[in-house]
């Protein structure tokens, strides 16, 4: 049985003593192109990113003296491409580690990006978390250190780049909860968010129906979770949230754009035209395959190299490129993809 069938399981069994409710953002900055809370994502028009703000754990139900505690999470997303983003990550610092039930802190402030930014393509946005306590032993916390850097090496933005880690940190995750007198899963959440709706949302372990959200808020600067503006002594509960934007900021690294970029660079410094042309054409065609970028975006960014190709080599008087008209030599491109002037247009 996997930890996936474990979480399925938990949840199953236990959602009636656990509350999930959309709660108000605390106040301060939001992105400007940010949808705005409680509004569902629409096809090809946003990206979206999860967040883990803050969570609060008891004292671990197998009584035990001194424990860690780590955060998994599994989130998977359609694109338009057909294929699937599987993205894994293991939470697991410092602050979270050799943990005494009696003195555990009342809130644990992470506000981690577990998921994105990803273009969301339609289909729903399923979310697997599961904080595990894991017992204090010799061997636990270098394992832990090594699923924490198997996630931060995967990466929680590109597809393409965590697709390798998915095996490895799955399999370890599964090794450390194979001992069920090791470790011990003391929340979870599975859920399919279709659409997915923008806002922060709040799972307390509080009976379904006891509370309501307008009781809830979070505190700004440690994102802890208070119901009637007073702490929740005692109550275990996770806070994350759900971000849609119009605009990917991190764009320029995505790794199959950052190479076909380079190689067209390159053939513009050689004042190899022919060869430049040619890279145009290649990059145009990974960048409209590319599932990790909006369809009008990777328009975009097309434009802004054959607008650099044009400057680089002058056009002919039709303004094609004709690769046997006449050239002065490179003007030189951006020197980096993201030094590329691109306007972005409005998904």
């Amino acid at each position: 049985m996997t930890l996936l069938d474990d979480l399925r399981g938990w949840w199953t069994k236990e959602q009636t003593n656990w509350t999930l409710v959309q709660v108000a953002p605390p106040p301060g900055p939001a992105p400007e192109d940010a949808l705005p809370p409680s509004s569902p994502v629409r096809l090809g028009k946003a990206y979206l990113t999860v967040r883990m703000r803050s969570m609060a754990i008891g004292a671990s139900r197998k009584g035990w003296n001194l424990f860690h505690a780590a955060l998994h999470s599994q989130m998977t997303l359609d694109l338009r491409d057909g294929s699937t983003a599987v993205i894994q990550t293991v939470l697991a610092p410092d602050f979270l580690r050799e943990l005494d039930p009696k003195r555990l802190q009342n809130v644990l402030h992470i506000d981690r990006t577990i998921f994105g930014p990803a273009p969301y393509s339609g289909g729903p946005l399923a979310v697997s978390m599961g904080v595990l306590a894991v017992k204090h032993a010799d061997l636990a916390t270098p394992f832990l250190n090594i699923l924490e850097e198997l996630g931060t090496a995967a990466g929680v933005a590109f597809i393409g780049a965590a697709t390798p880690f998915i095996g490895p940190i799955r399999k370890g995750v599964e090794l450390l909860t194979g001992t069920a007198d090791a470790t011990s899963l003391e929340i979870a959440l599975v859920r399919e968010l279709n659409p997915p709706t923008s806002g922060w949302y709040a799972l307390v372990r509080l009976p379904g129906g006891s509370v309501k959200p307008e009781e809830l808020s979070v505190v700004p600067d440690n994102f802890e979770l208070r119901r009637h503006g007073k702490p929740l002594p005692g109550v275990p509960y996770l806070v994350y949230s759900v971000d849609a934007t119009s605009t990917r900021p991190d764009w320029a690294k995505i790794p199959e754009l950052k190479a076909a970029y380079k190689d067209f660079t390159g053939q513009v410094v050689k004042n190899k035209r022919q060869e430049a042309d040619e890279a145009v054409k290649v990059f145009s065609r990974v960048a409209r395959i590319c599932p990790e970028l909006l369809a009008v975006h990777a328009e975009d960014v097309v434009s802004a190299v054959k607008a650099e190709y044009r400057r680089a080599f002058e056009e002919d008087g039709d303004g094609k490129f004709s690769v046997s008209a006449p050239t002065k030599g490179p003007a030189g491109p951006a020197p980096g993809l993201d030094r590329l002037q691109v306007r972005f247009r409005a998904p």
